[in-house]
């Protein structure tokens, strides 16, 4: 095997390549560790043939530049992007572990609605946030997809690869990267706009999101012919099938085909206008399958294989152990039951919809906190940041200091002459000025860290103040909700016997915990 020449090469002074992951359309990707934190990088490394070609170093650059704009729990995090000596550029992301949806995929050739949901709510959230500051991914697809596990909750989404994005900036809209009648993306998730090289925005991404919904669901997009042109012709000209007329041996109910469809118009006002939107929909059928399922439980109709999960406590052989992992996913998903039974009761009518503004209150609430939650860790990132700048220059200047020195000593022990005397006089006054510049500089060091944790007590404290807030009004939804199941209790056992009985198991179990927490303090 051809030696790599980048197999243990220092990037930029601290990242030491460790292992080939694997290679794009533009360049390599390599597994990389700080030489002095104990933390893995993914390096992607612009390929050597491209260096030439200012179209696809301008795609490289506007990577790095789209993806540090976005700072998403969904989307990969850029922290470095620069030069190395050979003049290939690079781009340092977080190290991921996990499961590309595309192989996932190839393997199971769909998968199930239960897990196929929460996966596009997350890549719908992702690309509302991308949109407000500015970003077009234009190459949404199953392979810019990884599933990963964090704080032990499975298919954790990040979104790869902004190649090719568009930045709705004025710098970057005065200049194009491609030329017109150039079609850059994957033509089996291109909306018409894109696949005919007309102007697109973030609806563009929502036809892809479609296109990408479409295939989980079903197996396959919703246009693929061998020929690609013949594939951006159909996005053009072409009207989808519903997915549930193609899979006819499952119970789908006709809201998603309805959300999937939408998000597949050929004109792009006549799609969902933001991710948000398609959130909140995608969401509503995920309440409308769990009834269904209620449905089926309680006539017995329970098919093999179910679109949805069953709640925890109908099936009496999964352990606490297995269904929760920790006190804060269990919260999470206690949180999630109260909004979905609260919009499920404005929706059937059992609420009046001026209700809804809890949730709409709770919603910029969880995004807030999102956003203050990524600003802290950008900040704790800026102590290394710190560190490394003003460590670098106490460094020079300290050993420059300390050959000063050594150089007067070695002069002084000698017997010269008195132009010696004034060689001696102008060291001594350089060894005093890089003392002086040596306290200045730790100085600085100094006041930039406390400014820093100054940034980060606001941070934090504003951090608290919104999780307050949102355990406000959880407390008060969760007395809505008792208030409703009080006066509406025949209405409410049997339709909604399936949330409100996973309601209720949270809730016991939290409460458990909380009690057995305090017992432990005392």
């Amino acid at each position: 095997m051809e030696h790599d020449p980048y197999l243990g090469k220092i990037i930029s002074g601290k990242y030491r390549i460790i292992d080939f992951i694997g290679q794009g359309g533009m360049g390599f990707v390599y597994l990389a560790e700080h030489e002095s934190l104990p933390r893995r990088f993914a390096i992607k490394i612009l390929k050597s043939d491209y260096l030439e070609n200012d179209e696809f170093v301008e795609r490289f650059r506007r990577e790095a530049i789209a993806a540090s704009r976005v700072v998403h729990p969904n989307i990969v995090y850029i922290s470095d992007f620069g030069r190395i000596e050979e003049g290939n550029f690079y781009i340092v992301m977080e190290y991921l572990e996990g499961e590309g949806l595309d192989r996932i995929l190839e393997t199971h050739g769909k998968i199930p609605l239960s897990r196929a949901l929460p996966v596009l709510v997350q890549i719908a959230d992702a690309m509302d946030h991308a949109h407000a500051v500015g970003v077009v991914h234009r190459d949404l697809k199953a392979e810019n997809v990884l599933l990963t596990r964090e704080h032990g909750k499975k298919d954790v989404v990040k979104l790869l690869d902004f190649g090719i994005a568009r930045i709705m900036l004025p710098s970057f809209m005065r200049t194009r990267i491609t030329s017109h009648g150039q079609v850059f993306g994957t033509p089996e998730y291109m909306s018409p706009e894109q696949a005919s090289d007309g102007v697109i925005d973030g609806r563009s991404d929502i036809y892809s999101l479609g296109c990408l919904a479409y295939e989980l669901l079903t197996g396959a997009p919703p246009f693929y012919y061998e020929d690609a042109t013949q594939t951006l012709e159909a996005h053009l000209v072409e009207e989808p099938v519903a997915p549930s007329s193609r899979m006819p041996d499952q119970p789908i109910p006709k809201l998603l085909d309805g959300i999937i469809l939408k998000c597949l118009a050929k004109k792009p006002e006549e799609r969902y206008q933001t991710g948000g939107k398609l959130k909140a929909e995608l969401l509503r059928a995920r309440n409308l399958l769990t009834q269904m399922v209620s449905e089926m439980v309680k006539k017995g109709d329970i098919p093999h294989a179910l679109p949805v999960s069953l709640p925890e406590d109908l099936l009496s052989e999964l352990t606490l152990e297995a269904i929760h992992g920790n006190v804060v996913e269990l919260r999470s998903e206690f949180q999630g039951i109260v909004k979905e039974i609260l919009f499920v009761f404005i929706g059937d009518g059992f609420l009046d919809s001026s209700y809804s503004h809890h949730l709409d209150i709770l919603i910029n609430l969880e995004s807030e906190l999102s956003v203050l939650t990524s600003s802290i860790a950008l900040k704790e990132q800026e102590f290394e940041r710190i560190r490394e700048e003003y460590g670098k220059q106490e460094s020079n200047l300290r050993y420059a200091h300390l050959d000063l020195r050594q150089e007067f000593r070695n002069c002084a022990d000698a017997f010269g002459s008195e132009g010696d005397a004034g060689y001696l006089a102008d060291l001594q006054f350089q060894i005093e000025a890089l003392a002086n510049r040596l306290a200045q500089v730790s100085v600085l060091k100094r006041n930039a860290i406390e400014r820093l944790n100054t940034e980060l007590a606001t941070f934090r404290d504003s951090l608290e103040e919104r999780e307050m807030e949102i355990s406000h009004h959880y407390a008060q939804m969760q007395g809505i909700i008792e208030k409703t199941r009080r006066a509406q209790p025949d209405g409410l056992t049997l339709r909604y016997s399936m949330l409100l009985g996973k309601y209720d198991h949270l809730r016991g179990i939290i409460e458990s915990l909380r009690r057995k927490a305090g017992s432990q303090e005392q």
